[in-house]
Order: C-alpha cells, then structure tokens, then sequence
C-alpha cells in the first residue's frame, strides 16, 4: 500500500537520555536524506554524519540508518537518525524535517498500522509490539515475543485452514452432489476441528493473565488481619494496622509478582453494618472491587464465634461472581492453639488455618498463590492472548457448535456450511484478514508515538 503522506516521530521516550532517535516512514525519504545529511546513504549501514536543518546549518552529530522499500518494518523507506537525547535538539531536528512538503506528524501506533496494511505483520503480531512494551514481568516479555515472531497467528491458521478445507468440501456436496463422494465424514472432520479450537481457547483463556495479570482482594469482617495480610505478601508496610475496627476505609493497591505473573493485590474496608458515612463508602468500594476480582482472600477470625463465621462464609459463596475464585483464611490461630492445616470445606473451597503474625502457616497460603498464578509448566507454549482474541475464538466456537447441532438433528448441510463461513470470519478478524477501520483505530491508538 502507498501512503501519499510521509511520517515522522521519535522513537524514544521524552526526557534527556544518552541518545534519542527519530524515526521517518515514507516516499519522501530519499528528499529529506539529501537535505538533511546530504550524503549517499548504504542500506542497513550505519552512516557517522551531521545532521542538517533546512539551511544547511548543523543540529547535531550521530548517526544515520536507512531501510528501503520493502525490506524495512513498515514496507515503506524508513530512515532513522540516532543522535543525542536532548529534547530541544530532537524537537528542532523534527521542527526542521515537517517543512518538507506531504511529511507530518505520526498518530500513535502509525508505524506498525503501516507494517499491518502492508502485510508485513498481522493484527496479532501488531499488538503484540505494544504488549512487548507494556509488558510488567519477564514471563510477559517473552510470551509477547513469542506473539510477535507468531506463535499464536500459526495457531489461528491451522484452525482456518481446517475449517476452509471442510467449507470447500461441503460447498462441493451442496453444488455437486451427485459427483462428490460420500465417504467423506462431514462429522468427524467437525468434531476434530471443534476440538482444536477447544483447546486453543483453553490455552489463550490461561495466557490472558499475563495481558491483563491478576487481580486478588483481600476480604473480610473488620479486625481480622486483613491489613496485616496485605502487609505481608507486600512485602512492606503499606496499610494501616490497628486493633481498632474499621481502621481501612479505602482500598489501597499494590502490585506484586508470583511466578512472574503481575498480580495486583487490594486491601479492602471490613464487611460490616455501619451508621459512619466515610466507612460506609469503603464498604461499597470494597464489594465493587470484589465483585470484578479475579480471586478473593477472604480473611476470618479464628477465635470469632464459629455460626458468626459460618455465616459469612455462606454469604461469601453465594455472591461469588462468574469465573471468580474464593480461598478461605482463618487467621490468629496462634490464639486458640490450633496447628497451621489447609481444609477443604464445603467440597470445594479452601480454607487456611495460618496465624499471620506469627507466620504459622503462611507458606501454605504461598503455595496457594504460586498455583492460583500458575499458567503453564511449560513456558514454551505460552504466548500473549488479549480479551480481544479470546472473543474471536469463543465467537468462532459458537458458530462451529450451533452448526453441529443443527448438522446432527436435521442434516441441513446449508445452514453447517453457513456457521463455518461465519467461524472462519471470526477468527479472520482476530488476525486482521478481515477487520474494519473502527477496529483497526481502536487497536493502534493504544500505541505510544513512535511505534
């Protein structure tokens, strides 16, 4: 695709720093190399030169990379100056290059959306640039790369390769039924394939934790060592802890890691009746967040009356959300003399018996947490999946399901032709084969400037 218009950013971040870097993308290349370095450029070669503003005067020293058309990120000629990190003379040097006719400003993300539209990478492989910089652990970092060199694009094509095979077979059923063999098995080639994707959406479902990370709240009535927990697995002193009930009223946040998987980690208001406007807006805060958690501590007291305790974790269970995950923690066992033990309750929640302030049995709640966080024993297969391709997938799959409905009560081979035609837009749209404008916008305006 040719751009009528050239781009221009930088490509490092804003601030002083050794170097910065300007990045240039577009037909009017080979016009800004002859006014601004006024040399004769090698491909791939890097060029020790002055850089020039538009009388000839010298802005800076550095260096010089030119990338020609094709063989360049965004397909385009591409030309990078390397020069000091110094914002006025980046600024000036940019100031200078946006005098030359059709040149501009890039939009967030406009270098890679070149790269996408000229097919030198695909939608997955695009957001997975941004993921690699966005990226909060090294487990992260490399799932996005795995992304980027594509992993999971290959994951994608097998399954539409799949279904576009079947979808030619059973148009040729439905156009030449009297010349098409019958010994293909409509059936066991869609449960195979329905299988596939099954499994697909089972690994990117597990990887998308590492997009998004983990979000575990700690809950509970007041004074049971929720503050003190949040504390601990901070690994500093981040919340108030008092032996005065309702001494946390807001939700405080800290980010940690387990198994290189970023968690955030709340400490929430004690769940109470309270008359006290301020710890009644704590409260509310408190079940908000716990509402969209991914996992929740839910924190008692040991020496509590035990029906008082029952009855909260009753309550507990029965508001528990969609995909939502309850760990039980009786705390201050070091009260009671009761030995640090992990229980099942209810035949299938945990419940931990710790004393945080001892530390009895908190390696137990350890444990717990490397699993909760847990995606893989195997890192090699891992790659980064966002909300975006998880729908796309279970988009496809729904598809695929009502047309193998159908295909088993009725036999209308039409309408199982129709649903795979649908799945494979599906999973299309997540590779950005096919994909509109709105989508497209939305995905590259994420992106820093530069990128």
């Amino acid at each position: 695709m040719i751009f009528y218009e050239t781009i221009v950013a930088p490509a490092t971040a804003v601030g002083q720093s050794g170097i910065g870097i300007i990045r240039i993308s577009g037909s009017s290349v080979a016009i800004i190399i002859k006014k601004f370095l006024n040399i004769s450029m090698k491909e791939r070669f890097a060029h020790y030169t002055s850089f020039l503003d538009i009388n000839g005067n010298i802005i800076d020293y550095g260096i010089a990379l030119f990338f020609s058309a094709p063989r360049s990120f965004t397909g385009e000629d591409i030309l990078e100056f390397h020069g000091h990190g110094n914002p006025v003379l980046l600024d000036l040097l940019i100031e200078n290059i946006l005098l030359v006719k059709n040149v501009r400003i890039a939009r967030p993300g406009e270098f890679t959306e070149r790269a996408f539209l000229n097919k030198k990478i695909d939608l997955i492989q695009a957001e997975a640039i941004s993921d690699i910089i966005s990226a909060q652990s090294k487990l992260a970092v490399k799932s996005a790369l795995r992304s980027l060199s594509g992993v999971f694009s290959k994951k994608i094509y097998v399954v539409i390769n799949q279904l576009k095979s079947l979808y030619s077979r059973i148009e040729a059923i439905i156009n030449f039924p009297d010349e098409i063999s019958h010994e293909f098995n409509v059936t066991d080639n869609l449960f195979k394939i329905i299988q596939l994707l099954k499994n697909l959406i089972c690994v990117a479902q597990k990887n998308h934790v590492l997009q998004k990370g983990i979000k575990i709240v700690i809950a509970g009535p007041p004074n049971v060592g929720k503050s003190s927990l949040f504390n601990y697995l901070s690994n500093q002193k981040i919340s108030i802890v008092t032996n005065i009930p309702g001494t946390t009223r807001d939700v405080l946040h800290n980010n940690i890691y387990i198994n290189g998987i970023s968690c955030e980690l709340l400490d929430t208001a004690g769940l109470r009746a309270s008359n006290d406007v301020i710890e009644k807006i704590g409260i509310k805060l408190a079940k908000k967040n716990i509402y969209c958690s991914d996992h929740i501590l839910f924190v008692l007291d040991i020496t509590h009356d035990s029906h008082v305790n029952n009855q909260m974790i009753l309550n507990s269970i029965h508001n528990l959300q969609k995909n939502q995950n309850i760990t039980f923690i009786f705390n201050k066992i070091d009260l009671v003399d009761q030995i640090p033990q992990v229980k099942i309750i209810y035949e299938k929640f945990l419940c931990f018996y710790l004393s945080v302030k001892n530390r009895r049995g908190v390696n137990l709640l350890h444990n717990r947490l490397k699993k909760i966080s847990s995606i893989s024993n195997n890192t090699e297969g891992i790659f980064l999946a966002r909300r975006r391709h998880i729908e796309g997938l279970e988009k496809a799959l729904k598809y695929l399901m009502i047309g193998k409905t159908d295909w088993l009560e009725n036999e209308n081979i039409e309408l199982l032709s129709d649903n795979i035609r649908l799945a494979m837009q599906s999973l299309s749209i997540i590779t950005g084969k096919f994909s509109n404008d709105d989508l497209l916008n939305k995905i590259f305006s994420e992106f820093c400037i530069g990128k």
